[in-house]
């Protein structure tokens, strides 16, 4: 019998279950959906008994293909990050609709305390500035909206930590969801007195903060009667989903970088401490260091809106789409004959404003929908290449940018990304870089490898992509157009906003 782990993620559209053995090769994995309710404008709900109950069977299901072969050595929870779960002394579930990450309710709190407080004295405590999807900021929301609620509340955790707590009886939380929730001390890594009393929070609320791969307890025997998990099996505390893809694509040693293309796009950096620039945001890595990063809210969003809009792809095999888009943009020249695009299609969080909203910019009638295509890849790495020069700037070394999520398996768009940053990239062999982190937290946990960058070995190289220097020179080019674009647009973007609602 061999020795694995189970790695289970709490996403937002589904949650999922994983055996993996020591090598990071996935033994069994299964998934189920979940529903999310947007009861108003700017609100997202999730009822967090929906993550638990399909944890229960996505657990039963792969414990049951490789039962008699696997060993569980240890357990390790990734998930959303950013949300407030209400849980009672007794275990019990106090709300059947929580906030979630991408819920912005509490905007009203944020822009008070913005507008009082001194940003930069808050950054240089919590490594970042207001913002509501941190989840303190939601814990304020619930003591001023529904007070009888945070007044019942026992623990206030985020969707991991509530698995954990179902799992083991212990509330506990770990650094990385500590450091996103505004309420967190970046020089002492513990609760900051301060923080908890500007937002008016009770501290008795709050979990205790722990490394990500440190064991905070063990499988309950009422845990271990509803997943078929053996009682005493040990469970690290586990990490943020982001921060576990970070450390699945072997983000764990000075100098590597990460470009992660979802329906947001994120760049990602290795730093030791975090990076205090207002037009960038930190979070404590799911290993000693933290991760210093820059987000595009419509970077593979735009890619997606194309490819609905323009593809005739709604009805159609969306993968088969996607590969007819690549291969259609293969054709259209490096720069696209000077067709630029700003992808700004939901705003932009910090390097602009939400205002913002996506231009093609040089069209002539040489252009096709190759070009556009093209365009629509090149413009989300210029925004992000954005990031990528404020960290420079900060003597953030980046030899290798590292690339993970659906953008990764596209050849062209690598190549598009090491040409525009100007450094090598790396595409990860491993496709499920969250579930691979969440089982290297549980492998550190249970004495397989000593620590999270030795770890790291899992995370194999699949392809690398050198840059193109003669590309490198036209991009920088097109870069700083890009730039001077960007901040020309801002003042009309406003005005533009003006007359949306008309």
């Amino acid at each position: 019998m061999i020795d694995a782990v189970l790695a289970i993620d709490i996403g937002t559209q589904s949650s999922r279950a994983a055996l993996l053995d020591g090598g990071g090769q996935i033994l069994a994995l299964a998934a189920r959906p979940h529903h999310l309710a947007v009861p108003r404008p700017g609100w997202a709900e999730q009822n967090p008994e929906a993550w638990w109950q399909a944890t229960i069977q996505n657990m039963r299901d792969v414990l049951g293909r490789v039962s008699t072969r696997a060993r569980v050595a240890a357990v390790a929870v990734c998930g959303q990050m950013h949300g407030a779960v209400p849980v009672a002394r007794d275990g019990m579930l106090l709300a059947d609709a929580v906030q979630i990450w991408c819920d912005k309710r509490a905007a009203p709190i944020v822009a008070e305390v913005s507008e009082h407080q001194d940003l930069d004295a808050l950054q240089r405590r919590s490594g970042n500035i207001p913002n509501a999807a941190w989840s303190g900021f939601k814990m304020a929301w619930m003591r001023r909206e529904q007070p009888t609620l945070y007044s019942d509340a026992w623990r206030i955790l985020t969707p991991k930590d509530f698995i954990n707590f179902r799992l083991t009886g212990v509330v506990a939380t770990d650094r990385t969801e500590a450091s996103g929730s505004f309420l967190m001390d970046i020089v002492s890594n513990e609760w900051s007195p301060e923080l908890i009393a500007l937002l008016g929070l009770d501290a008795g609320k709050l979990p205790g903060i722990w490394p990500s791969s440190a064991v905070i307890g063990s499988v309950s025997a009422g845990a271990a009667r509803l997943t078929g998990l053996v009682s005493g099996t040990p469970v690290v505390a586990g990490s943020g989903d982001m921060l576990c893809q970070l450390l699945g694509s072997g983000i764990s040693v000075p100098g590597t970088a990460c470009d992660t293309s979802g329906t947001a796009s994120i760049i990602s950096f290795y730093a030791e401490q975090p990076i205090l620039d207002r037009r960038l945001m930190n979070l404590h890595a799911a290993g000693p260091h933290w991760i210093t990063f820059g987000i595009l809210d419509s970077g593979g969003g735009s890619l997606r809106w194309w490819h609905d809009g323009f593809f005739g792809a709604r009805e159609t095999n969306a993968d088969a789409t996607y590969d007819q888009m690549m291969e259609e943009a293969s054709r259209a020249p490096a720069g696209c004959e000077g067709l630029l695009f700003l992808p700004y299609l939901l705003g932009e969080r910090t390097l602009g404003t939400a205002n913002s909203r996506g231009v093609f910019f040089g069209l002539h009638s040489r252009h096709d929908r190759a070009h556009a295509t093209r365009a629509i890849l090149e413009g989300i790495c210029l925004d992000l290449r954005q990031s990528l020069e404020i960290a420079r700037d900060a003597n953030v070394s980046v030899t290798e940018m590292r690339t993970g999520g659906g953008g990764a398996r596209s050849a062209l768009w690598s190549q598009i990304k090491a040409d525009v940053y100007g450094t090598p990239v790396v595409t990860i062999q491993h496709e499920e870089t969250g579930i691979l982190g969440a089982a290297m937290l549980a492998m550190v946990g249970a004495g397989m490898y000593g620590s999270e960058a030795e770890a790291a070995c899992l995370a194999r190289e699949r392809e690398r992509f050198a840059p193109d220097q003669r590309a490198v020179a036209l991009y920088n080019r097109k870069y700083a157009l890009f730039r001077d674009l960007h901040e020309r647009l801002q003042p009309n973007f406003c005005r533009a906003a003006e007359l949306e609602d008309q």
